[in-house]
């Protein structure tokens, strides 16, 4: 594997865009297939990206060869994930383990670092990302989309699209930090992975009716959200002691909830603009921390449903912090769902509900390349409902956090001005 294939310049400000494909080096046993659980199915209109920057003098050093002939090795051992989905007689998918290879994208940008990150709103790290869904023929479409991009200094952006039905936001990081671990030259080990290794144990198993799931049109073999709504991206970084402190009392020497406070502050912006009636409710995407088997390749991630009974726009954040630590798991639900529709019928959870997703605690810029961190990282999901998705996660510095705002087109600039208001722009 490893063809290059021109495609012409490319939007905005990459171009030279070539395409070519990478999987792993042993072939895999004919016949070998991967059953998606059924929360795996529910998650299959999403697909989950990411973005790391790298400095010149990390990355001018090194080249396509470096990069795939990291990837080679890394898909030795996850190879399932360069396959093709393909449906049973029953209509439920699953993947085809044929080693059809991840799609490997090479890009320019006549920008240097420095210039790229100079812009305030990084949602231009979208243009980092090369993503295609899945379908409409699916024995024709990678579950995972890698872009290089060398910048005019010589510093490097590696973007990621990972479909979401193999795996939630921490099984990408996971990948990728293996791959950066391969590029420095480090060895790995990923352990086989049963389909009961890929269960989840849910402490709520009596929710049945889950509120976070939403069914949409069929939407056949092309598996992309239908939405009525354009939708919008704003990321933007705050910092914690500045921004956030002030909007929560402080209650002796227990650790701040940031998370919990920024979505608390978001969630009121969104719901003065909204002007919603009451009940309202959100959902909440966490790690399972409670998870005994971590860094494995699968979706795990806890997805929660928190409901108020009071006006939004009026409470505390603190109120707004206090609902959300009453959360519901409501993933058994999800996952009875997904498995007794067998596939055949079409789901949203990111955007089913305004949903906020957590990945503040992960150590994104522990991904070192040549022994160096990346000089910025950005997260954002594709294929979200209209009610929107906030993302919070790690910003370089420990004192900072960055939050990914997508939200319909025509509310978006309404909400940053209540942004504005707080304090948080």
């Amino acid at each position: 594997m490893g063809r290059s294939q021109e495609q012409g310049q490319g939007q905005g400000p990459v171009h030279s865009i070539r395409l070519s494909t990478v999987g792993a080096i042993r072939p895999t046993e004919t016949g070998t297939t991967h059953e998606p659980t059924g929360l795996d199915l529910a998650m299959k209109l999403h697909y989950l990206k990411a973005a790391y920057i790298y400095s010149a003098e990390t990355a001018r050093d090194l080249t396509v060869r470096h990069l795939k002939e990291a990837m080679f090795m890394l898909f030795d051992q996850i190879a399932w994930t360069t396959g093709r989905f393909s449906r049973k007689d029953s209509g439920r998918p699953y993947i085809k383990c044929n080693d059809c290879g991840t799609r490997f994208v090479e890009g320019q940008c006549n920008l240097t670092v420095k210039e790229w990150l100079s812009k305030p709103d990084r949602s231009v790290d979208e243009f980092l990302i090369y993503h295609q869904p899945i379908g409409p023929e699916l024995t024709f479409s990678p579950l995972i989309y890698v872009q290089m991009i060398r910048f005019k200094c010589g510093g490097l952006g590696l973007g990621l699209s990972w479909a979401n039905i193999i795996g939630d936001s921490f099984s990408l990081f996971y990948a990728f930090n293996l791959w950066a671990k391969l590029i420095t030259g480090e060895k790995i080990h990923v352990p086989t992975l049963s389909k009961g290794d890929r269960r989840f144990q849910s402490p709520n198993p009596t929710v049945k009716d889950p509120v976070s799931i939403k069914r949409v049109n069929p939407v056949g073999d092309l598996w992309v959200t239908p939405n009525d709504k354009k939708m919008a991206n704003y990321c933007f970084k705050i910092v914690v002691a500045d921004q956030i402190q002030p909007h929560f009392p402080a209650k002796g020497a227990e650790p701040i909830p940031v998370f919990e406070i920024l979505s608390g502050i978001i969630w009121k912006c969104i719901a003065k603009v909204r002007e919603e009636p009451k009940p309202v409710t959100v959902t909440i995407i966490k790690k399972d921390v409670n998870d005994l088997k971590p860094n494995k390749i699968r979706n795990s991630q806890v997805i929660s449903s928190v409901q108020v009974d009071f006006p939004v726009a009026e409470a505390t954040v603190e109120e707004l912090v206090k609902a959300m630590g009453e959360a519901k798991d409501e993933r058994s639900g999800i996952e009875e769902i997904g498995e007794s529709c067998d596939g055949n019928l079409d789901f949203v959870v990111y955007g089913a509900k305004l949903t906020f997703l957590d990945l503040s605690g992960e150590e994104l810029y522990e991904a070192k390349v040549m022994g160096k961190s990346p000089e910025s990282v950005y997260c954002n999901v594709e294929g979200i409902g209209e009610e929107g998705l906030v993302v919070v996660y790690g910003a370089a510095k420990s004192e900072e956090r960055m939050v990914t705002v997508t939200l319909p087109e025509e509310e978006m600039e309404r909400v940053k001005l209540e942004f504005k208001k707080f304090g948080l722009n």
